[in-house]
């Protein structure tokens, strides 16, 4: 449609380093890099803080009409609150906004990407104390003032369940219930800030907030079962809907997920570690969104087990939600038959994941506001590089593939979709992976001193979908898709994820000829992307079209 987003993603620790520059306070993962036996990539990372006027020329080169990366909240408050202000992190951020706006790009800013200020987990024990809503409300009512006047999209919290669930902000918490508890201060500083913006912010700057979660899709083993049914509704729910609902649904946490939390710790003699909500802050909670933005890579098959047992993958070699899922009962997760993974064991390919998740928000909560996809990508691992090949096939394959998905999401199912983010502009620091996934559009040489920056081929793809908003029918993008249809649904064609950058061999190498302007008849026959809505065909893959559910 008009006015759709293409962008790419970042985020402040995985490419600015700098981390002690400018007055920065550290963050807590600052912290951890420099943890004995842990290797301080984020020290300088991609340098972004210093080659920042070449991240938005490259995002210039990749013809995307948006950027999105988050601010640093201990680069503006080194200690996490008010009382200091650092200008030399205004200024950055000041700077990298100016030049995107002076570029025709618009900045699409999340204010928490995982970087808590140390100071605040050593002074409070990070996310699980109550004080952290006013902090943040106050982080974010500053970066509304500062750079509202240019920026128009805001993301209060990138992928909740990924630092809550998963990370704990680094404590120790066998039982899970710091997590519980972290995870609703966060959504009240979700809500809190949301009503700032608000009261505060939106008649003078006239922009949006929301919030970003990720998620796997989760698809019934068997469609005709209400018990595998059952089970993906509460997968979705843990995974999800922990966040979603109390902000697009009642105002309060999933009823599956607190009658199985409640049920399981039962059974340990145990009262429920999950918070309650008043009904003043359910009603406060309720609606607190102008957006929702979805992360999501790939998806899972869930099928019912005996209720008695709580959440268990197959015997597969894939990485599970589950074992961040303590209290979920009656459910295993497992990867379809014939699915092939992408570079990681958490992601397996699985395009149609995209229309199943965008579904099921729209119809699970009656969602009418705008949505985005605000992270898709593919990773290889890096480690085994050795002179890096920017012949990366497998992910033009993953961008054809997926942004189709999205493409027919709007055109066939009627989803207000309004964006798409490809994960990332540039290889970067993936987290406790260090520097050993690769997901950028661009290769950055993580031995040079400048961290040099070097396109790769899928960027000259990525940039031809954004350029022309899609597929349309005689552009010679969607001629070479076709081409490569068959095989970018193969095995084959994401084996050299698996193994470092590896050259297609002669017989399975897509052939690339450059188009005739009309494409003939039979080309146009195993057509199967178009933005056009004659030209969108519906694919079946693996275990075919989503089957939704309720």
């Amino acid at each position: 449609p008009e006015g759709f987003l293409w962008g790419t993603a970042t985020a402040a620790f995985q490419i600015e380093g700098g981390w002690d520059s400018g007055e920065k306070g550290p963050s807590i993962w600052d912290w951890f890099s420099h943890l004995p036996n842990s290797v301080p990539w984020g020290d300088v990372a991609a340098d972004s803080y210093h080659k920042y006027k070449e991240d938005v020329q490259m995002n210039v080169d990749t013809g995307v009409n948006t950027y999105r990366f988050s601010i640093s909240w201990p680069r503006l408050f080194p200690d996490g609150t008010n009382s200091t202000i650092n200008q030399y992190g205004v200024d950055y951020y000041n700077n990298l906004i100016n030049e995107l706006k002076a570029n025709g790009i618009e900045p699409y800013v999340t204010l928490y990407h995982w970087d808590l200020p140390q100071k605040l987990k050593e002074r409070y024990g990070g996310w699980v104390n109550d004080s952290m809503v006013e902090l943040f409300d106050n982080y974010a009512r500053f970066c509304f003032a500062t750079f509202g006047d240019r920026v128009k999209y805001w993301a209060t919290f990138n992928e909740p369940w990924s630092f809550v669930a998963a990370l704990g902000d680094f404590n120790y918490d066998p039982d899970f219930s710091m997590r519980y508890k972290m995870a609703h201060n966060v959504i009240r500083a979700h809500a809190r800030t949301w009503h700032s913006y608000d009261d505060d912010f939106r008649s003078s700057q006239n922009g949006s907030v929301g919030i970003v979660i990720s998620s796997m899709w989760g698809e019934p083993a068997d469609i005709h079962s209400p018990a595998d049914r059952e089970a993906a509704t509460a997968y979705m729910e843990f995974f999800f809907g922990w966040f979603a609902n109390p902000i697009i649904g009642n105002g309060d946490y999933p009823a599956v997920m607190k009658r199985m939390v409640r049920e399981n710790r039962l059974k340990q003699n145990q009262t429920s570690p999950l918070p309650e909500f008043t009904d003043d802050e359910m009603a406060y909670n309720n609606g607190s969104t102008d957006f929702i933005g979805i992360n999501t890579y790939t998806a899972r098959i869930i099928s019912a087990t005996n209720d008695t047992q709580t959440c268990h993958p197959d015997n597969h070699n894939f990485a599970t939600a589950c074992g961040y899922m303590p209290d979920i009962m009656g459910v295993k997760e497992t990867v379809g038959p014939g699915w092939f993974w992408l570079g990681s064991n958490i992601f397996w390919f699985a395009p149609w994941n995209i229309r199943g998740i965008l579904h099921f928000v729209r119809e699970r909560y009656s969602y009418t506001k705008p949505l985005y996809l605000t992270e898709v990508g593919i990773g290889e691992p890096y480690k085994y590089h050795g002179s890096p090949s920017l012949n990366d096939t497998w992910r033009m394959c993953f961008y054809m593939t997926y942004a189709n998905e999205a493409l027919k999401a709007v055109k066939l199912d009627g989803i207000d979709l309004r964006g798409f983010f490809a994960w990332s502009l540039l290889d970067n620091v993936e987290w406790g992976s260090g520097v050993d996934l690769a997901f950028g559009l661009h290769h950055t040489n993580f031995t040079h001193p400048s961290r040099t920056r070097t396109p790769k081929r899928s960027q000259g793809l990525y940039k031809a979908i954004a350029r022309e908003n899609g597929f349309p029918e005689n552009a010679n993008h969607s001629w070479l898709a076709r081409q490569w249809w068959e095989w970018c649904h193969s095995e084959m064609a994401y084996a050299p994820t698996r193994h470092g950058y590896v050259e297609p061999t002669e017989n399975v190498q897509p052939t690339e000829e450059a188009p005739s302007p009309a494409p003939s008849a039979a080309s146009k026959g195993k057509s199967l992307m178009f933005t056009g809505l004659v030209g969108i065909l519906v694919i079946l893959l693996g275990i075919g079209i989503p089957r939704y559910y309720m």
